[in-house]
């Protein structure tokens, strides 16, 4: 049975390309691990990162630290630690605009799956009721 190793080997040796795209990558995940919780470390590790990738000889490492330098203030911020309640356990998290993200699809696929709302009121307590976190249980038919 061939592991998740040995792939990595074949197709580094396909291409040798891939082999310093991995470890551009792994840097990030790296970094991510070691600041996470720490914003401060993270501010002043950020631009390192981001001129070694600017160093880089891949276009789109280049393109990802220009990426990094634009946005550096929400990148840092992502790695601010909150508290969370899952299940009734309470666990850190770091901050991600992901929920906010996930309403934003659902209104669109209610639109789409709407063909068209003509009714803004219609449409947008029809949002409400598909979205709510507990259906109602008293209504009974």
């Amino acid at each position: 049975m061939i592991n998740t190793f040995d792939y990595e080997d074949a197709l580094f040796r396909i291409d040798s390309n891939l082999k310093e795209f991995r470890d551009l990558k792994e840097k990030y995940v790296v970094f991510s691990a070691r600041n996470a919780g720490n914003p401060q470390a993270a501010r002043r590790e950020l631009p390192e990162l981001a001129q070694e990738y600017q160093k880089s000889r891949h276009e789109i490492f280049r393109d990802f630290a220009s990426l990094l330098e634009k946005f550096e203030d929400p990148i840092v911020n992502s790695f601010i630690m909150v508290e969370k309640i899952c299940n009734g356990q309470i666990y850190d998290s770091r901050l991600s605009n992901g929920p906010i993200e996930s309403i934003n699809r659902k209104a669109k696929d209610l639109k789409r799956l709407g063909r068209g709302f003509r009714n803004f009121e219609h449409f947008r307590n029809r949002f409400l009721y598909s979205t709510r976190i507990e259906p109602d249980t008293h209504w009974r038919f």
